[in-house]
């Protein structure tokens, strides 16, 4: 089994150390958020992904690239309103590219491929409910619109910073539920980003995320977010699958 990656830069999933989809096996500089899905399926697999070199990365560039030859959809989104369906249209088209280029790498290697697509919801905490829902399912429908049934949204909500300070903050994994709520604005005074440098004591880069994971006891089992839970049982249900 190989799993394919594409986030928004190296602080999330990570990034290829080459320059196209193909040949990132062993090259890709992996984030925190690819050790994260690592130790879920670990825990389904009994080995490491990151480890074997069996997970390779699309850029989110490779994706906007890919998704622009399109044509319409052959189905609407059935989403209302100019904006959302503008918005909505992002996430299925990304969820397209990236099942093509997955279908492409299983082809190359006669192997099951798992392809996990990252996205911040983002928002502020006054975000209408209901908008993380209509992000998710146009991943979903992206992928389905493709023939690919083994793709996997991950969108941390607001972003993924929440799920990096649920299990690295004084007392961890408690009342984490209450972090989805907070402001994806980075620039907001109540921000996670500036929180997680401020409980960390270094830039959150990376190299520095990475190695904090790495050198703690990081017990995915104990991160109960709803968001975190959507991922983690598709991931799971994906990985189980035929």
């Amino acid at each position: 089994m190989f799993f394919l990656l594409s986030g928004e830069g190296p602080t999330d999933l990570g990034v290829p150390a080459l320059a196209t989809a193909e040949r990132q096996e062993r090259a890709g500089q992996y984030g925190p958020m690819a050790i994260i899905a690592d130790r879920l399926v670990r825990k389904k697999l009994h080995y490491s992904i990151l480890e074997r070199g069996t997970v390779g990365f699309v850029t989110k560039q490779e994706l906007i690239s890919r998704a622009a030859e399109f044509k319409a959809a052959k189905k609407s989104l059935g989403i209302p309103g100019k904006k959302r369906a503008k918005e909505t249209r992002y996430f299925f088209n990304n969820a397209r590219a990236l099942a093509l280029f997955a279908k492409n790498k299983q082809s190359l290697l006669g192997d099951k491929v798992v392809a996990i697509l990252f996205r911040d919801a983002d928002g502020t905490a006054t975000t209408e409910r209901g908008e993380w829902e209509t992000k998710w399912q146009s991943m979903l429908d992206g992928f389905h619109e493709e023939g690919f049934e083994h793709g996997v949204p991950m969108i941390p909500k607001p972003k993924s910073e929440a799920w990096l300070l649920c299990a690295l903050k004084t007392p961890p994994y408690q009342n984490c539920s209450a972090l989805e709520s907070r402001s994806g604005n980075d620039r907001s005074p109540n921000g996670l980003k500036m929180e997680l440098e401020s409980l960390i004591g270094l830039h959150p880069g990376r190299r520095n995320l990475c190695q904090i994971l790495e050198d703690r006891s990081i017990d995915v089992d104990r991160i109960d977010m709803p968001k975190f839970m959507e991922f983690r049982n598709r991931l799971e249900f994906v990985i189980n699958s035929g």
